[in-house]
Parts: C-alpha cells; structure tokens; sequence
C-alpha cells in the first residue's frame, strides 16, 4: 500500500506517465491465461484480450495566448512569484541594462556593473529598479544570466545570481588546465579554442544586497540561456546551459554536489533528424509546473536561420535528463508582420499564477530577424509581454473520436475527483474507478460542455468511496472531447 507522502492531488497530461501502456492476456478457447513461460500441454489455438491497452487518444500541446507587451519591464526573460509578487533580477553595465547580455555586451572591462531587482503586483506594472553595484574585477562580456531561490544554502546565501563572462586569463588559468584534460566530448570547442568564458555567481540574504563569488563555478560559455535549480529528487544543483555541437545550438545539463564544483555538461536535447537543417535550439526555458513541481517543462526556442525567426515548443520530462516534445506543433509563435513581435520571439521561465484561473511565461519580440543590424532604434524594439494558458491547459489527451485509457495506480488526496476538459454536446467523457461498487464507467454520469473544474458523479453521487491510502485506477472513455488534467480534491 502506498504511503502518505505518494498521495496526488493532481495529474496533468504533459507526457505518458501517468497513463497505462497495458498488455494482452492471452487465453484459450476454455477462457483460462497461459503465459509465456513453459505453458502446459499440446499447443492450441490462443486468442487475444486487451488488458488497459490505451487506444484512440493522443497528446496535444496547447498554444499559448498573448498580453500586449509591456515597456516597464526590463529583465531577460525569468520572473518568479513570490510573497505574492512577481519579481525579476538583471544586469546593468554603466548604467545600461541591455549592455547585461548578447550582442552588446561585448565591450571592454565595465565602469560599474549592477544586479537590479525589479517586483509588480500583476506582471505588468514594474516597479524602479533596486540596484547593488558588485566588484568583478577583470570580467566583462557579459551573457547568459538567471537567478533562482537555493532552499538548501544558508540564510545569507539564499538567493543565487548566476551569469557567464569573460575572465582574466590568470583567474581561470588552473580551471583551464583541469577543462583540457576532460574528454573531448565534454569540451566546447569555443573554450577550448582560447574564449576564455566562464559561469560566475553571486549570492544575497534578501535578494537585495549581492555578494559575489571571486572563483568561477566551472569553464563553459553559457551564452544567452543557463538554468540552475536545485533538485530535491536527486539532492544535486542542475544547471541547463547552451551547447554547440555540430555548428549548431544544442540544449545540455550538468549536475553538482555543492554549488561552486561542477560536472561535465553532457547534451539532452538538439534538432531533431526530422527537423529541417537549419534549426537551432537556441533556449531552454525550465520551468516546474507551479502546482505540480513534479512536472518538469522546457519552452525552447527554435531558430530559424533560413528567415532569421523562431518559434517556442513545449518539452516535457519526468526526470529532467530524457526529455521529449509534447506533440501538437509551437505553442508560441511569431505574430503578423508589422506586430511588435512579428518577426522573432523567445519564450521565459517560469510558469506562475497570472490573474484568476490562468497561468502564464514571460516571452520577448521584436519586429526586426534576430541578426538584423542591431542600431538603438533595432535594440529598442524588442520589448516583453506574457504568453498564457488557462489553469491546467497546457496540454491535453485527445481522442478524436472514440478513447480508452487507464491511469496508474494513484493515491487520491481527496475524496472527490474533478475534470478540466472540453467536449462537445455530442461527444463525453465518463471515468471509472476500478474495483469500487457503483463507480465504474458505465456508473458515470456522462459529461460534456467546457469545463474548468467539473466535479465527476455516479448516479448523481459526489463521493468516490475509495477507503483512505488504497492505490486507485481510473478508466476513462472519451468521445470526440479533450481531458487536460484529473484533481482529487
């Protein structure tokens, strides 16, 4: 029996985990199971039965909706909610935040450098920007920053802000020496090559005051995107960075004891064979699912180089190292020619609450291909605005017409079992709860309609009556109708 702890609230349809693959029972013409292993007597004539075999569903991404954009907000891409505010961290070199990161950040060694905070009460409108200059002496170039909440470091060193730069040679000339002896699979060829590009940090009890780390956490041009987390699944940081790999742009991980040594950065996701030549993966966007951390998403960025533009897909992976495209094309694409975003985009991190019954990632346009001439006019156009879902529709298990499927064995957290789905008044969707009297699927009230959070009855009945602890399958039949995710409340 399953203990307390593996109780669920909630299940979302981001991948197969959660869904049986099932199997055939094999049986003779008197009804009894034979197996594989030595079954008894002279060979006879066997038929099949499906045993929770899943059949006429598919998974779809959902595309995401979009805001206007917002001109107040000046970070890169990663807001966080939190104490019921969105906040967001960047970089100002000489007193210039887009001199933080990319193309115009390869300068000489700065005048001053700052990491600001910026917080809103709805996403949209930000506030002034509190700054705390930090002494980094020698770096400059600066790329590829984010920041997160360490919840295993001390109270002094709660908050991590993390970013790439270029050193000087005599800092990183031992971390030099030790990165040329790796494997040649685990070098960058654009460090090992002499770029002497290195991920730096700094650390703050309030994410207000910043203390910087003099040593670099590893050798690795984490140009334009880097995620650090701390993983309580396997009690490690994960970092997820850029990689080059065949000229290309490739998403890679790696993984550390304690939060200044490294290991290799090994490749996790890069264009796929089906994908036309010219793709990169340009961005890695994590993020956990706010209600369900279990549920580890990527938004990467697609890069076009044939026209210079992109488009945002959706990944999802229940360890954080396989991961894989949820089915159903962009989910955030360019807007029309002339829009502010109408011809390059890339997708933020993290998901949060925006506003009643949605959730919502920061993304970023511009009406300009992204290797245009970057003149102040070009650099003033890209702006940001958030790109949104309704609560729990960020993906769906669709059957077109006629569906069957099984849950895994799940501890329900509550006694009640609700449904985020749309259906038609010709289609429905009825669930089942295996080995319950009175709650099987044809017991079930047929459902139809778009619904948020649509409360399941059995004969007009609320109560599911599974006994406290007792693992349960839920066996839904669907017709023409979309299911988004299951809550036990």
């Amino acid at each position: 029996m399953a203990n307390e702890d593996a109780r669920r609230s909630k299940i979302l349809f981001t991948d197969w985990r959660d869904i049986q693959c099932g199997h055939l029972r094999w049986l003779n013409a008197g009804g009894e199971q034979f197996g594989v292993g030595n079954p008894p007597g002279e060979q006879v004539e066997m038929y099949a039965v499906p045993q929770n075999v899943p059949h006429g569903i598919r998974l779809q991404a959902e595309p995401a909706r979009k805001t206007e954009k917002t001109d107040e907000y000046k970070g890169w891409g990663r807001v966080i909610f939190e104490e019921g505010k969105y906040r967001s961290w960047y970089l100002e070199i000489n007193g210039h935040f887009k001199l933080g990161t990319g193309s115009a950040a390869h300068a000489e060694p700065p005048r001053s450098v700052c990491i600001c905070r910026i917080e809103s009460e709805d996403g949209l409108q930000w506030s002034e920007p509190q700054k705390c200059e930090i002494e980094v002496p020698g770096q400059r170039s600066f790329d590829g920053l984010t920041f997160f909440v360490d919840p295993v470091a001390d109270e002094e060193e709660r908050y991590k802000f993390v970013y790439c730069a270029q050193a000087d040679e005599e800092l990183v000339a031992d971390l030099m020496a030790e990165y040329l002896q790796r494997q040649p699979r685990h070098r960058d060829w654009r460090v090992a090559g002499g770029r002497l590009k290195a991920i730096f940090a700094a650390s703050s009890p309030d994410g207000l005051r910043w203390r910087p780390y003099r040593r670099p956490l590893m050798m690795h041009m984490s140009d334009t995107d880097t995620t650090v987390l701390w993983d309580e699944s396997i009690e490690r940081y994960v970092m997820y960075t850029r990689m080059m790999r065949q000229g290309r742009r490739w998403i890679g991980r790696a993984e550390a004891e304690d939060f200044m040594h490294w290991g290799p950065v090994e490749p996790i996701i890069w264009p796929r064979l089906d994908d036309p030549p010219d793709y990169d993966f340009y961005l890695n966007a994590f993020t956990r699912y706010p209600t369900a951390p279990q549920y580890r998403l990527m938004f990467p960025m697609v890069y076009h180089r044939f026209t210079e533009r992109s488009e945002v897909r959706l990944y999802s992976s229940e360890d954080g190292i396989a991961w894989h495209e949820v089915p159903g094309g962009p989910v955030l694409e360019p807007g029309k020619p002339g829009e502010w975003d109408g011809e390059f985009i890339h997708g933020g991190k993290d998901l949060v609450p925006f506003g009643e019954g949605r959730i919502a990632i920061p993304y970023g346009g511009t009406n300009y291909p992204h290797k245009y001439p970057r003149w102040p006019a070009v650099w003033d156009a890209w702006s940001l605005g958030w790109a949104w879902w309704p609560q729990d529709r960020l993906c769906a298990v669709v059957a077109d017409r006629v569906g069957e499927f099984c849950t895994m064995p799940v501890v329900p957290a509550g006694g009640r079992l609700q449904l985020n789905f749309v259906a038609p008044r010709g289609g429905e969707i009825r669930v089942g709860l295996d080995g319950i009297e009175g709650r099987g699927v044809d017991d079930c009230d047929p459902m139809h309609g778009d619904c948020m959070a649509h409360t399941v009855t059995w004969g007009g009945e609320q109560e599911m009556r599974v006994p406290p602890g007792r693992p349960i399958t839920l066996r839904f039949r669907l017709r023409c109708a979309k299911l988004f995710s299951v809550s036990f409340v």
